[in-house]
């Protein structure tokens, strides 16, 4: 995982779809399987066993309805990574043939149960020993019909030396906050916490979930292999103390961990499960099958009755984990661990003699985040477009904007993926913005909070955005509208002050900012394209935790070449804006929202007065 902030990476974000995810470095698995195989064992040299002749007959005396009920059964099919129920083209997640005893096991979860119960039945100790999962599952299976499987995995030397390492009573879910100035974490991160009930950090194991890019490719081809899935995904066992340090001191950001409501057995059976994929790629992707899906499948394994996979939906951002965890009764405790920045930002709010057991918890706890994705339907006015009402529709697919409700997100967090704003006045309807991707990052030069731990850019406030925007062009008296391609780069500071909350180690509740730069419009402008430098200078103030407004003057220079004598080459196009939301119910909102623009000769007004809805 990086843990500098480049503005030529984040001018890259363009390619950012929404839900991005944290990008750490793979790092080798410090806990190899070095099992051998016995001197009793019959499978093939390639791994595989002779499935034909084993499925001239039913193994353990089952029947072709008890194998076919076994085969087709959840708790199976997710073994071996399958979907819960058979689809027309039935395959594994998992290609690799090393996961599989039938040669056509990666599509036939049937097959794998006769060649797997095959090999139980004759006692091979190679197919037992590397499918310690199956085997207890399917030993299980047969136990409840009065059969004796006669599997012993006392045998499995390799995997006990393993489990014993690991010394796994309790899992947890540690999830690590946003990280804006690395957009590889700009969405967070959760990994598992493997420990023997007890808080000391040096005895515990991390099982992180994670991409495995390719160094030799650039940040732009990194980032659309990860975004379709060009990289493996790959298990990462390495000690929880390093892996704690990486965000904690490196990153500086705040974790908590929850503790995971398992029972001892349950707890057993997934690091089994663990022994068996540890060393099985697939592929990843940053919306679905990443870190936080990954949990949450070790979780759905050893409990097939139920789903909490259907719960968090196609679409998998890690901060909403915990909260779904939390709610069905997956979570037994939380704790917060406070980053080195939240330390020393504690001793700023509280005085260098503060006592950090005193501290309070940073009110960035994932359960009570909002929902990522959000609608909104509002009415106003637009004098651009008519004299009558105007109305619009927003739908914002991530992230989390200035204005939204900061309760379970770092602070000052202000990062947009794929979000759309639609404006009619009842006769035409029109796109007045597409972000792509936005963010800024305002790291306040007066506080903790300052991307210290930067090789550079230490207290640099930064901002990028890229999309489809509706603009008028100044440049003479038509004032022309037109949706053009927006491309902005800003670097600036900020500073933070007003009241703080008692022992603790947040901000206070008002930021102003100051950002320069510059930019592009391409499109139906003047001469196709327009340049632009200018600053922006605003301030964001939270009145309490239900309200919160925002101001911001933008003093933009546009410049293109044009000789005609009515037009201007370049030309000052001042906006004034303001935003403010109250929050009327958990997932409701209503929203404020006013700008006014200079333009060749005169003035456009617009607001919009919304109802937004958190989903």
């Amino acid at each position: 995982m990086k843990h500098t902030t480049k503005l030529s990476a984040i001018s890259l974000g363009i390619f950012i779809l929404p839900f991005v995810m944290s990008l750490p470095s793979y790092a080798a698995n410090i806990i190899t399987d070095t099992t051998q195989i016995k001197p009793n064992a019959v499978s093939r040299q390639d791994g595989f066993v002779d499935t034909k002749a084993d499925q001239m007959m039913n193994p353990y005396g089952l029947s072709d309805k008890a194998l076919q009920s076994i085969s087709q059964s959840v708790g199976w099919r997710r073994l071996l990574l399958f979907q819960d129920t058979p689809v027309e083209h039935d395959n594994s997640s998992i290609d690799n043939p090393k996961f599989f005893l039938a040669q056509n096991g990666r599509h036939d979860a049937h097959a794998e149960l006769i060649a797997t119960l095959s090999a139980m039945q004759r006692g091979d100790s190679d197919a037992i020993c590397r499918f310690v999962a199956r085997t207890h599952f399917l030993t299980q299976v047969l136990a409840a019909q009065d059969i004796d499987s006669g599997v012993d995995d006392r045998q499995c030397s390799d995997f006990h030396a393993f489990a014993d390492t690991l010394n796994a009573k309790r899992l947890s879910l540690i999830f690590a906050e946003e990280h804006p100035n690395n957009i590889a974490s700009a969405f967070a991160h959760v990994l598992m916490r493997v420990d023997d009930g007890q808080d000391e950090d040096k005895a515990a194991t991390a099982i992180n979930y994670t991409v495995q890019p390719n160094k030799a490719d650039g940040v732009l081809v990194s980032t659309a292999k990860s975004i379709i899935g060009g990289y493996p995904g790959v298990m990462e066992i390495i000690p929880y103390q390093k892996k704690a340090d990486d965000y904690l001191i490196k990153d500086e950001r705040d974790l908590w961990q929850f503790s995971l409501n398992l029972t001892p057995k349950e707890v057993t059976q997934i690091v089994r499960h663990i022994w068996e994929v540890k060393k099985m790629e697939r592929p990843y992707f940053f919306t679905h099958d990443n870190c936080a899906t990954e949990i949450v499948r070790l979780i759905d394994v050893v409990r097939p009755k139920g789903h909490v996979q259907a719960d968090i939906g196609n679409v998998v951002i890690p901060s909403r984990i915990a909260a779904i965890l939390s709610q069905a009764g997956m979570v037994t405790d939380q704790k917060f661990i406070p980053s080195n920045s939240t330390i020393r930002q504690a001793k700023l709010n509280n005085g260098e003699n503060f006592d950090i057991a005193h501290l309070a918890p940073n009110r960035n706890n994932p359960v009570y985040a909002m929902p990522v994705h959000r609608f909104g339907f509002g009415v106003g006015l637009d004098t651009q477009l008519s004299d009558r009402a105007v109305y619009g529709i927003q739908l914002n697919s991530a992230y989390h904007d200035l204005l939204d409700n900061p309760q379970g997100v770092r602070s000052l967090l202000d990062l947009q993926a794929i979000s759309a704003k639609l404006i009619t006045d009842g006769s035409t309807l029109k796109l007045e913005d597409l972000t792509i991707f936005s963010t800024r990052s305002l790291n306040p030069a007066n506080t903790a909070k300052n991307n210290a731990t930067a090789k550079k850019g230490v207290g640099l406030a930064m901002a990028f955005h890229t999309g489809l925007r509706r603009t008028i062009d100044a440049s003479n008296k038509a004032n022309h509208h037109h949706l053009v391609l927006d491309v902005d780069i800003k670097t600036g500071k900020s500073w933070n002050f007003g009241q703080v909350r008692q022992n603790s180690g947040e901000l206070a509740n008002t930021t102003c900012y100051t950002l320069v730069g510059g930019g592009t419009q391409i499109g139906r402008v003047n001469q196709g394209y327009r340049l632009r430098v200018g600053t922006d200078i605003g301030c964001i103030h939270y009145a309490n935790e239900y309200l919160r407004g925002l101001m911001q003057l933008s003093l933009p220079y546009y410049y293109h070449f044009d000789d005609a004598p009515s037009d201007r080459s370049g030309y000052f196009q001042p906006t004034l804006s303001v935003g403010i939301q109250a929050d009327i119910a958990p997932y409701h909102a209503v929203r404020l929202t006013a700008q006014r623009e200079k333009l060749n000769s005169d003035y456009i007004t617009q607001a919009m007065l919304s109802v937004q809805r958190y989903f």
